[in-house]
Parts: C-alpha cells; sequence; structure tokens
C-alpha cells in the first residue's frame, strides 16, 4: 500500500512538472488582446462589405428602373433645342444597356467572390 502511495505520488509529479513545461509563454502581454481585436475587426469589415454588397444590388435595381422610366418619357415626339428626342433614343438605349451589362457582371461577379470567400473562412 505504502508503496503504490509513493508510485501514485512520483506519477503525480511526473504529470505536474509535464504539465508546467507545456505552459505556453505569451510572446507580449497584450497578444491576447491584440490578436480578438483583429479578430473582431475581420468580422465587422465582412459584415460591412456584406452590407454594402445589398445596397450596391439595391441601387443598381432602383438606378436601372429609373433609367428606364426616363426612356419612356423621353421616347416621346418631343423636340428641346430642336432636336427630337425620339431620334436620340436609339444610342441612348445601347449606351445604357452595354452600362447596365458591365454593372450587372461586376456585381455578380463580387457577390460570387465573397460568398465563396465566406464559405472557406
Amino acid at each position: 500500500m505504502f508503496l503504490m502511495e509513493i508510485i501514485n505520488k512520483n506519477s503525480d509529479d511526473k504529470l505536474n512538472n509535464l504539465i508546467g513545461e507545456s505552459k505556453l509563454e505569451m510572446p507580449f502581454s497584450d497578444f491576447e488582446e491584440r490578436l480578438m481585436s483583429r479578430i473582431n475587426s475581420k468580422i465587422r469589415d465582412e459584415k460591412s462589405i456584406s452590407r454594402n454588397i445589398r445596397l450596391s444590388w439595391l441601387f443598381f435595381g432602383l438606378g436601372t428602373t429609373f433609367g428606364l422610366l426616363l426612356s419612356v418619357i423621353l421616347s416621346s415626339e418631343k423636340e428641346v433645342l430642336g432636336i427630337l428626342l425620339g431620334k436620340l433614343i436609339m444610342p441612348l438605349y445601347i449606351i445604357g444597356g452595354i452600362v447596365i451589362l458591365l454593372f450587372a457582371e461586376q456585381l455578380i461577379k463580387l457577390t460570387i467572390n465573397h460568398k465563396k470567400h465566406h464559405q472557406i473562412n
């Protein structure tokens, strides 16, 4: 019985020594605080990016709607500065269509890349 207590005590001492040696010292006193601050900052940035992408979609939709309404208004046979607005509408449609397609493509790419990046993290 006495022998078992000595063996257990030696095992406990060895275990305590191993645990004591395995403790990691922090490189700097504020290391943990700075690390948590960086993590929180990254989370805030991710939320901000998501919010900005949603706002981009909202204003893209509003701008496209406003542009379509404006083109309907301009398609009438009114004359401004001696120019019929109906003659200007086709170049405006072409330019507007190209701009809408380019912006839509970039917004779709941005949304897909953000979702992929968000899933990885």
